[in-house]
C-alpha cells in the first residue's frame, strides 16, 4: 500500500490553531500517516512586503508542531523558483519520493471554489487527491456544484467523489459533528497590531515568538 501523505500549503503568517484543527480532520478523515506543512515562499497572491520574513514563518510552523511526530514542516518552496505554485510544489514532490506515496492536498473551501484561477489547477487535480473542509455554515452546494462541473462523480456517502478519467479523488468530509474554528491569520495580525489579546486562537509558542520578535506591531 502507498503512503499516505497529506500537504498543507499557505502563507502561514501566522500559524494558527486553525490550521491544526484542519490538518487532524484530514488525517484522521483520510487515514494520513503524516500532514506535511508547507509555507509558500513566494505567494503568487501576496505582496512579498506584506508577508512576513519566511524563516519566521517557518519557525512558527516548527514551534506549532512540537511534540506532533505526525506533522512535520517542509520548506522546499524556498528552494524552488518562485512564485510559489501549487502544481510546481507537487511535481517536485512527486519526482524526489523515495517510497511510492499518494498525497493528499488539503485546502479550505473557499480556496477550491477559485481552483480554476490556479496555474495548470486540471493538472493539479491530476496530479493529486484533495481534501476540501469548509467552516460550519459554509455553501456546500457550491462545493458540490463545482465538484460535478469537473467531471466528479458521488460515492454512496456523498464524501468521496471518483473522476472517471484519472484516479485522483475529491474528499469532502461534511460530517455533522465537524466544526472548524472560524480563524483567520489576517485577523490575528490586525488583532496584535491594534493591541486586542489572540490567546486562544494560536498555541502559546507562537504568541511568545511573535512578541519576541516584534512581528505584526
Amino acid at each position: 500500500m502507498n503512503q499516505r501523505v497529506g500537504l498543507l500549503g499557505g502563507t502561514f503568517d501566522p500559524i494558527h490553531n486553525g490550521h491544526l484543527q484542519i490538518a487532524d480532520i484530514a488525517k484522521n478523515f483520510c487515514d494520513l500517516q503524516e500532514v506535511m506543512f508547507i509555507p509558500a515562499a513566494v505567494p503568487p497572491h501576496k505582496s512579498c512586503k506584506a508577508v512576513a520574513n519566511f524563516n519566521h514563518r517557518a519557525s512558527m510552523i516548527q514551534l506549532a508542531l512540537a511534540g506532533r511526530p505526525e506533522f512535520k514542516l517542509s520548506t522546499i518552496e524556498a528552494s524552488l523558483p518562485g512564485p510559489s505554485y501549487t502544481i510546481d510544489t507537487l511535481r517536485y514532490l512527486d519526482s524526489h519520493a523515495t517510497i511510492a506515496t499518494d498525497f493528499f492536498f488539503i485546502i479550505g473551501a473557499d480556496a477550491f471554489l477559485d481552483i480554476s484561477t490556479w496555474k495548470l489547477y486540471r493538472q493539479v487535480l491530476e496530479a493529486t487527491h484533495l481534501v476540501v473542509l469548509a467552516r460550519t455554515g459554509s455553501d456546500s452546494c457550491k462545493v458540490k456544484d463545482l465538484i460535478t462541473t469537473l467531471g466528479y462523480k458521488p460515492d454512496d456517502s456523498f464524501q468521496i467523489w471518483f473522476h472517471p478519467s484519472f484516479q485522483k479523488k475529491i474528499y469532502s468530509p461534511l460530517l455533522p459533528s465537524m466544526s472548524l474554528v472560524d480563524i483567520s491569520s489576517s485577523h490575528i495580525r490586525q488583532s496584535i497590531k491594534a493591541n486586542i489579546p489572540v490567546e486562544g486562537l494560536v498555541p502559546s509558542a507562537i504568541l511568545e515568538y511573535i512578541h519576541r520578535h516584534d512581528l505584526y506591531v
